[in-house]
């Protein structure tokens, strides 16, 4: 059972993506079924696209430090004495190989070398380029056939465009010596990839299975004199770290102070003014192990007054400006909400709607049902994060925060958001709810009610806008998982959306109820796997428990029917797994069972007492540390949606039992820019925002999407640019605003979507 394993004893796995020059390549990940110590709060990620590696992280120690020790080789493991983790296969497009370390060299094994250059490519991570050095590049290579290779020093990201490299190069059976010199004339690179292209080649056409044979592979600096090297120290923000977005004027403001040691007083200075309005004492004294810091507290909530203000103390200095007023947050939740409508896949986004992110419409063609010559007809929906990819998975949580959302504070939703729906009567957040909820009701298999896992290409897209996109798409098989996400998610809109349009209610009821007779019908078809010539994102949840308690807690919370609670009190509530993620969401069942209007009482209290453990084990986490975060000493992908969860659950708790809400304004507050990183993590916002996401459109357009939340530190450095930059630091620190850092800086609607529900909360004062 998924409860079964801890958190901190995750293996994750990483099917690397390399680069090429035509920008069609990205890495994957595939996701771990990630099983935590029963009842403790905490989800597997499935970020977008890329993915847990399979090797180990990079040690600190070996991760060469900016102007240190750049003599030597700087190809790690290029020598092959032994296998090295920065090291590995990539392939597409019809390309087949393998590749091991053997008898001190490379052997790569090929069995077909597919329809590009790239098809079939060996790469390795972990160096560094600096302009206007001079490097020699050098290797030794042979093949069991003459053939044609390409070598390349690229950009690991965007359009993957190539720094230096051969095109062409001529291979034969004896092993030749290659030595190649070049000036670094871009701008310094601290993650780019160097690799070999052994796929289709123009002058060899269709080649036959093969072996090359590589060795001593060298990058070695001829020349740094006039080398441009930064600084690579990730340097702190300010001293004082509030939420940069700001407060209103009733609500708790507290100040973090890095280190408790250097000030006992502070200012709260008005910027307009440059007066001190308020004089407060710097209190507390408490250690923060991911942060590595001992932080204290100014408390200055009795400053009310609208305005523009700062923090400041003799020693610790001034902390980033903040408002406060009474719609200080209008604007930012305006925008994470329209950030879903900026998602939309299969529909013109008009200019006077998205700005320069508008396009025409995308991924409209029929898809082919994986493995048939059947296709179907599944336009629509949201883009899943950083890629192209629709997922039912996530797409069912982002859509049941957004209900949920709606159901619990819809005094604080508008029918002026700024979409095409805008001024029809309904809340805008129903109609981009709604625009999800259609295209995973295209999802559903007609004969059987199941619900196909997802639609997306064989391999990721390149870094293109929507409507640029051209690859086939492919509906990837039916699923426990998505088929009791999809029940649970339509039983909620049937609730939801009744008062609007019964008839739509009615449909989504009935989809319910088939979905769940499918997953009653075929109890061993739990999770999903990518077939093996798919590359995109996985969510391969094993265990369907979880979501079959969901869906029949939803059922009931909308139909009253006593079937279901009778269903409910034969499962074993013990050993359903915990959590408000994609992959485990016991809570969202727990609350629907908590909050429905008639309730068994052993079945009640039996939910109600895992309900509040999961609750306490989230103010445990919280109250350890400095910066209230309650996402613990490891951080892991999507560490964002933890704390938004976390908020998320705790305005859960208040609703059931009238649970104090000031933790989950804390978790507000971080990710506003209360935090170790000095970052306001929405886009958009605060003095510190990210700029560089991982994000398709963004990075065409050089210009971040306002209004979206980024994954956030994570110290298991689980990207090219992570590991050589984030070596070394704290893991709360463990961030970087770069678009090659797809583990820290992607962006994904599930994070969004528990940020609005937590958003909403903080607005209504609950």
């Amino acid at each position: 059972m998924k409860k079964l394993l801890s958190l901190l004893l995750i293996l994750c796995l990483l099917i690397s993506m390399v680069g090429c020059g035509t920008g069609t390549q990205e890495t994957d990940m595939e996701q771990p079924t990630q099983q935590p110590v029963k009842d403790q709060p905490s989800e597997a990620f499935q970020p977008g696209e890329e993915a847990k590696p399979t090797e180990e992280t990079l040690p600190a120690e070996e991760v060469k430090k900016d102007g240190e020790e750049q003599k030597g080789n700087l190809i790690p493991g290029g020598s092959f004495d032994e296998s090295n983790s920065m090291w590995g296969i990539y392939t597409e497009s019809g390309g087949s190989a393998s590749y091991a370390v053997k008898d001190g060299q490379m052997e790569v094994v090929i069995e077909r070398t597919g329809r590009v250059k790239h098809a079939v490519q060996i790469y390795c991570d972990g160096f560094k380029v600096f302009q206007n050095a001079v490097y020699k590049m050098a290797f030794d290579i042979k093949s069991t056939i003459d053939r044609t290779i390409e070598w390349r020093i690229q950009l690991n990201g965007g359009d993957y465009h190539a720094y230096a490299g051969e095109g062409s190069l001529p291979v034969t059976t004896e092993m030749q010596h290659f030595e190649f010199t070049f000036t670094m004339k871009e701008p310094t690179d601290l993650a780019p990839r160097f690799c070999f292209n052994l796929g289709f080649h123009e002058p060899d056409g269709e080649l036959p299975a093969h072996t090359v044979y590589i060795d001593n592979v060298e990058l070695i600096i001829l020349d740094d004199s006039s080398a441009v090297i930064p600084d690579t120290n990730i340097q702190e923000g300010p001293a004082i770290n509030i939420n940069q977005v700001g407060y209103r004027p009733n609500d708790k403001k507290i100040a973090i102070f890095r280190d408790s040691s250097k000030d006992t007083k502070f200012d709260v200075i008005d910027v307009n003014t440059g007066k001190t309005v308020f004089t407060g004492n710097i209190t507390g004294s408490t250690e923060s192990k991911s942060a590595g810091e001992i932080v204290a507290y100014g408390d200055f909530s009795s400053v009310t007054e609208p305005g523009r203000y700062k923090i400041a103390a003799e020693n610790s200095g001034e902390s980033y400006e903040f408002v406060i007023g009474e719609d200080v947050y209008g604007d930012i939740f305006t925008d994470i909400v329209k950030m879903f409508y900026m998602m939309r896949c299969g529909s013109d986004l008009g200019e006077e709607y998205a700005g320069d992110f508008a396009h025409k419409a995308c991924h409209t063609r029929k898809a082919t049902i994986y493995g048939t010559n059947d296709t179907k007809d599944v336009s629509g929906g949201w883009h899943d994060a950083g890629d192209y990819g629709r997922y039912v998975v996530p797409g069912a949580k982002a859509a049941a925060d957004l209900l949920l959302a709606y159901e619990d504070f819809s005094q604080v939703f508008t029918d002026n958001v700024g979409i095409p729906e805008s001024g029809n009567g309904i809340p805008d957040v129903l109609d981009e709810v709604r625009y999800e909820l259609e295209w995973m009701l295209k999802m559903q298999d007609e004969k059987t009610g199941g619900v196909y896992h997802k639609v997306t290409g064989l391999n990721f897209d390149g870094t293109v806008m929507p409507d640029e996109s051209s690859d086939e798409l492919f509906i990837l098989p039916i699923s426990n998982c998505a088929t009791g996400d999809f029940a649970a998610v339509m039983a909620i809109a049937a609730r939801v959306y009744d008062q609007y349009d019964a008839a739509f209610s009615k449909k989504c009821l009935a989809a319910a109820k088939r979905a769940l007779a499918y997953m009653e019908s075929h109890e061993n078809n739990g999770g999903f796997k990518n077939p093996g010539d798919v590359l995109t994102g996985e969510y391969p949840d094993t265990t369907d428990t979880d979501e079959y308690f969901w869906a029949l807690c939803e059922l009931y919370k909308t139909t009253g029917d006593p079937a279901y609670s009778r269903k409910l009190s034969s499962m074993d509530i013990n050993m359903i797994y915990n959590g408000l993620g994609w992959e485990s969401v016991g809570l969202y069942g727990y609350y629907a069972y908590l909050t429905s209007e008639s309730q068994d009482a052993g079945l009640a209290n039996k939910i109600s007492d895992s309900f509040n453990k999961y609750i306490s084990y989230i103010e445990s986490y919280a109250k350890k540390d400095g910066y209230f975060s309650m996402v613990g000493d490891v951080y892991p992908w999507g560490s964002n949606m933890k704390l938004a969860n976390s908020g998320m659950a705790i305005l859960m708790a208040n609703r059931i039992n009238g649970k104090d809400t000031d933790l989950a304004k804390k978790q507000l507050d971080y990710l506003l820019g209360a935090n170790p990183t000095s970052y306001c993590f929405v886009t958009g916002y605060g003095t510190l925002s990210p700029e560089n996401t991982h994000h398709r459109p963004s990075m065409v357009l050089n210009k971040t999407m306002r209004g979206m939340l980024v994954g956030g530190a994570n110290s298991n450095l689980e990207d090219p640019y992570a590991r050589n930059v984030l070596a070394g630091l704290p893991p709360a620190k463990c961030y970087a605003d770069n678009s090659q850092s797809y583990s820290c800086n992607e962006i994904t609607i599930y994070w969004n979507s528990p940020l609005v529900y937590l958003m909403a909360g903080i607005l209504t004062g609950k």
